[in-house]
């Protein structure tokens, strides 16, 4: 089974990820990885990692489409995750390999801004968090952009009719949601 997480940056979809990992053995893996390959490593392919997550995800899809397409039909059990997938696009490969992918989307629509940025500044802070030396103003701003984004990814799975999990609330919840919906 192939599992697709996608949605906004700070939602836990790595967490939910490790989580999956060490229940099912199921290993993962992150599109940051790709994207910055992309990025960094053939600048003249255009990606800007600093740009609207779902553009970014129509730009990188020819080729996480088709890693995705090949881990399917491989019968590769995987989860991958990232801000990089489009619920468009994820309901196509359900349509293609229907019962041979599962899909959830997870965002912070409804969330306090103050709310969340105390939560950013409790939890974040690690070498891989790159808000760690964001001024508050500047995270502020960050969390109503992902806000405007997982708004967005929700409206995009409504009319997908893919899984969408609201993770304003307690991690621990957006965790069981997601592991319960991926294992039933």
């Amino acid at each position: 089974m192939l599992y697709l997480l996608g949605g906004a940056a700070r939602t836990g979809k790595t967490t939910i990820a490790q989580t999956f990992l060490s229940k099912t053995g199921t290993p993962f893996f992150s599109l940051d990885f790709l994207m910055m390959g992309f990025a960094d490593g053939m600048p003249e392919f255009g990606l800007d990692p600093e740009a609207d997550e779902l553009l970014v995800a129509e730009q990188l899809w020819p080729v996480v489409g088709a890693m995705l397409r090949v881990m399917v039909e491989d019968e590769v059990d995987y989860l991958v995750e990232g801000v990089q997938l489009h619920p468009k696009h994820a309901w196509e490969l359900c349509e293609k390999f229907a019962g041979r992918v599962r899909v959830c989307f997870v965002g912070f629509a409804k969330a306090d801004t103050l709310a969340k940025l105390e939560e950013i500044r409790r939890f974040g802070g690690g070498a891989d968090d790159w808000m760690r030396h964001y001024p508050d103003e500047q995270v502020i701003q960050e969390i109503e952009r992902l806000k405007d984004l997982s708004v967005r990814v929700e409206n995009a799975c409504q009319q997908y009719g893919i899984k969408y999990v609201e993770a304003s609330g307690d991690l621990s919840d957006t965790v069981g949601d997601v592991m319960r919906y991926f294992t039933e």
